[in-house]
């Protein structure tokens, strides 16, 4: 597989603990790229609205994909290859990422409810389990071209799902 055929940018979105920064980080890890959490550049509202349990407002999340498209393209000037996670629950801002950058590659990640809730469960992320049931709800299925993983078998399989990803573009170029 040649990597100079790689996508250069893959966008990893889906529900609350699927595993998005995992799949980001196996993606630098194994394969080269520049891993980053859209989730560090969350706006001290959004934040206080994860403590609180409360969704996301339609201003807070548009004042925020606007920052991360900014966040993005200085990202994208340093860093030939990088592997971007954030949830990006609606399907305007996905359209927003992808009309600032065309070449975007989007990755649904996807995991059991079960798998997702033990995540969740075990602690380190701010969102509890009652929290991201609530808020899955609000979740838009994408309508835009995407790939999908699954999150649920460990590592190994990840690794194989996203080598069988790249490989395909290689083969497509």
């Amino acid at each position: 597989m040649s990597e100079d055929n790689y996508p250069p940018f893959i966008y990893f979105f889906g529900l609350p603990a699927a595993g998005k920064n995992y799949a980001g980080r196996v993606m630098a890890e194994a394969f080269g790229y520049t891993f980053y959490d859209g989730d560090l550049d969350l706006t001290p509202e959004m934040r206080d609205a994860v403590r609180k349990e409360r969704p996301f407002t339609e201003a807070m999340r548009d004042r925020f994909y606007a920052l991360l498209v900014g966040r993005i393209a200085d990202l994208r000037a340093e860093h030939p290859r990088l592997a971007f996670c954030q949830a990006t629950f609606k399907e305007h801002h996905r359209e927003l990422i992808w009309r600032a950058f065309p070449d975007v590659v989007f990755v649904l990640v996807e995991a059991t409810a079960e798998a997702r809730a033990g995540r969740l469960a075990r602690g380190g992320n701010p969102v509890t389990v009652d929290y991201a049931q609530r808020i899955d709800a609000f979740f838009e299925p994408p309508r835009h071209p995407h790939f999908v993983i699954t999150n649920n078998d460990g590592r190994e399989d990840v690794v194989r799902q996203l080598a069988a990803l790249l490989d395909w573009f290689a083969r497509s170029a």
